[in-house]
């Protein structure tokens, strides 16, 4: 720590790394000790965006060699995340990892067993968490207030440009892994219940991507409930994260709800929660993200939203590739472990 405050480093600094950057510039008790890239100009291109002061790194090792850095953001595609953690780690660095945290499920248990040893703190970036409808719709199904799901649908739709490692399909792992991974988890969150089934298919829409842009899924929760997810990369659409919710007792579209408890509903009401669904990393609520985290670091406690919770949300979008690329085969979710169904 410096003079009481935890020192931190980004490391990365494409896109996303503004929004860690912000946040812990806007926390009291954080100081930014160092930025980092593989390359230098993408380094000195935030330090200029911020006006930052701090180190400027373009050797992974180096930057953990700081003794006054506490905590570590992982910033970088998504097939560096798990050797990155797993070098954090060993260097006893607290880790803000930015989703995906790996695209292999060996990945994941290597990384796992790495955190656990070191004893050290994760917090993956899950944006939707943080945002209060969907924290309204995980507390109603908590209360019993929807009675049994039994469907629970999501979609990630955002035809955005993506360049770079973006279009390589070693690199990214897929469109669910990449971009869609944000509604898997959000479905798990909201439910509370793992996904154990997972069945696939996949579209190739133009040739911008050296992978299928287009992914659906039929998936199987442990408590029996049904979902169908679909991510799509191209398209003409903006960000567009849909959740739909049906139930005994009550249905959710996004922010239109219909209860039971309130007889004579005719309709969906809708209830604004003052806050807009965007792709804009400047929008995310990385500020309250941060906040959480160094509240868990120093009572030292584990986050709910910590590298092991993510690890079911992470191997379904794996198996949605994998049974996409296997002609829609069924594979169950065990544990840490991706089981394909025998033909």
């Amino acid at each position: 720590m410096i003079n009481g405050k935890y020192g931190c480093a980004v490391w990365g600094c494409g896109w996303v790394a503004s929004g860690h950057i912000n946040a812990y510039l806007r926390h009291r008790d954080c100081q930014l000790v160092a930025v980092g890239s593989r390359r230098r100009e993408s380094a000195l291109a935030k330090q200029a965006e911020f006006g930052l002061a701090c180190d400027i790194h373009t050797d992974f090792d180096k930057l953990l060699a700081d003794d006054r850095i506490d905590i570590v953001s992982l910033c970088t595609p998504n097939y560096l995340h798990a050797p990155e953690t797993i070098a954090a780690a060993r260097a006893g660095k607290h880790i803000f990892i930015e989703k995906p945290i790996a695209i292999t499920p060996a990945d994941i248990v290597a990384m796992r067993a790495a955190v656990a040893e070191a004893k050290v703190r994760t917090m993956v970036g899950f944006v939707l968490r943080f945002h209060p409808l969907f924290k309204l719709q995980r507390k109603l199904i908590a209360d019993g207030e929807l009675g049994r799901v039994f469907l629970l649908n999501v979609d990630y739709w955002f035809g955005r440009e993506r360049l770079g490692w973006m279009k390589e399909k070693d690199k990214t792992g897929g469109a669910f892994i990449l971009a869609g991974c944000h509604s898997v988890d959000i479905a798990r969150f909201i439910l509370g219940h793992d996904i154990v089934e997972v069945r696939g298919a996949s579209a190739v829409v133009g040739d911008h991507y050296g992978y299928p842009p287009v992914e659906t899924a039929q998936v199987r929760f442990a408590n029996g409930a049904i979902g169908v997810f679909s991510c799509a990369l191209e398209g003409c659409s903006p960000f567009t994260a849909n959740t739909h919710i049906l139930a005994e007792n009550g249905t959710i579209i996004n922010d239109r709800f219909f209860l039971r408890r309130f007889t004579g509903q005719a309709d969906y009401f809708t209830l604004d929660t003052g806050v807009k669904k965007t792709g804009d990393v400047y929008a995310h609520p990385f500020p309250a993200m941060v906040a959480h985290f160094i509240e868990c670091i120093r009572d030292n406690r584990e986050s709910p939203h910590n590298l092991a919770d993510a690890v079911n949300a992470h191997l379904c979008c794996i198996a949605v590739r994998d049974s996409a690329e296997a002609g829609g085969q069924l594979v169950r979710i065990e544990g840490n472990s991706l089981m394909p169904e025998a033909e």
